[in-house]
């Protein structure tokens, strides 16, 4: 029983000094925080005019003074902090002149420097910098600490570090191939990060489409979603009959973005394609490109055996005018299949139910008067073959 106590006893004296050291340590972070957060005010009061001068001279052509007397090594990271503020702020030559500034100060090969320590956060704060001060002479280093390191989330931070400093699409397209290299499938963030690039990322990515590794292609697929070249059509086309699904939705997604990429060879083929993706994808870009020549295709979609594809195709007659409306109308006179049936006269009541908000426009009201005007024909015409068949 003793035993059991002194042990007892002994558990809690250690517990509590274990607690008594963490709240030492809690303190001692507390007070290492107050201490920088008041050097860090006096320097910013010290150097007041100083930051006034930058901001008020920045439109000079002239180069950017230095500040006067000795700067300290910890005066230095205060006003590197500032002076990141004002280069995401600025572009153009208001950002090379803060870039050229802090190289005069030195804070380019401080951070080249720290770039090589052992201390692996610390070549993470150093990459970080050099991003930030777009510094090409950093450019080899931080590729090779790129090619280094093991997967965890400070691989973005040396990626976007990369991508900013960039001069050529060389650079980028390495970036891209040490990325996708970790086989994470983290297309989009590596799209975002190129966007971050000085440098023309689009030729790099159409050239990626191109590649054997579906990596490079999914994150060329990515990262074009919302541009159209010319150049992209031919590699589209050829991925769009790709064995990786993925790829081959992708790519039919950008082909149906540009109505130049569309020809009726690609939509008759992609209405019939045995992915309901495709359909779905191409049977909503016919309505939103206004593509009224296929709307023969689209009433006969709106009974496809895949939900998306009726909805898309209904909604797009909806949205090419009186004529497309009139085949949704057309529908509900033609067709014995339920789900068509319903699915045209569902998107019909919404269309109908539109009304109200459009006084505003004219154009738009006049086209829901028309279409109204076609619906209530409709019902005219259904009462009295009802009333026929009665008599």
């Amino acid at each position: 029983m003793e035993t059991h106590l002194a042990t007892a006893i002994t558990f809690i004296y250690a517990l509590t000094g274990i607690t008594v050291i963490g709240l030492i340590v809690l303190f001692a972070i507390k007070l290492r925080h107050v201490a920088e957060e008041k050097r860090t005010a006096r320097c910013l009061k010290t150097h007041q005019d100083y930051f006034q001068y930058v901001q008020a001279y920045i439109e000079e052509e002239e180069r950017l003074q230095l500040p006067p007397g000795t700067v300290t090594l910890a005066e230095r990271r205060i006003i590197q902090k500032k002076l990141f503020e004002l280069i995401e702020r600025f572009n153009g030559a208001h950002r090379e002149k803060l870039i050229m500034l802090c190289q005069d100060l030195g804070l380019v090969e401080h951070d080249l420097q720290r770039l090589r320590s052992w201390r692996k956060w610390t070549r993470i704060d150093a990459a970080y910098n050099l991003g930030t001060m777009r510094s090409p002479q950093a450019v080899p280093e931080l590729l090779g600490l790129l090619r280094r390191s093991s997967y965890d989330p400070s691989i973005f931070i040396i990626a976007r570090a990369i991508a900013k400093c960039a001069q050529d699409e060389g650079t980028l397209r390495e970036l891209v191939k040490l990325m996708s290299g970790y086989q994470k499938s983290f297309h989009q963030l590596i799209a975002d990060i190129l966007s971050e690039s000085q440098v023309d990322f689009i030729p790099l990515l159409i050239s990626l489409l191109k590649e054997q590794d579906q990596e490079l292609v999914k994150i060329a697929l990515v990262g074009l979603a919302f541009h159209a070249e010319p150049g992209m059509e031919g590699p589209l086309a050829s991925l769009s009959r790709s064995t990786d699904k993925e790829v081959r939705i992708k790519a039919i997604k950008l082909l149906c973005r540009d109505s130049r990429f569309l020809t009726k060879e690609r939509i008759n083929r992609f209405m019939s394609h045995a992915d309901w993706e495709v359909r779905a994808i191409c049977a909503k870009a016919i309505g939103d490109l206004g593509l009224q020549g296929y709307i023969p295709l689209l009433k006969k979609a709106v009974g496809d055996s895949n939900w998306w594809v009726c909805r898309n195709s209904a909604h797009s007659l909806a949205q090419l005018h009186v004529d497309g409306f009139v085949a949704l109308c057309e529908i509900l006179q033609e067709n014995n299949e339920s789900g068509k049936l319903e699915m045209a006269y569902h998107v019909i009541q919404e269309e109908l139910e539109k009304g109200e908000s459009m006084q505003s426009n004219l154009d738009v009201q006049l086209d829901y008067n028309h279409k109204l005007h076609v619906y209530q024909k409709l019902n005219q015409q259904k009462t009295a073959a009802m009333h026929a068949l009665e008599m």
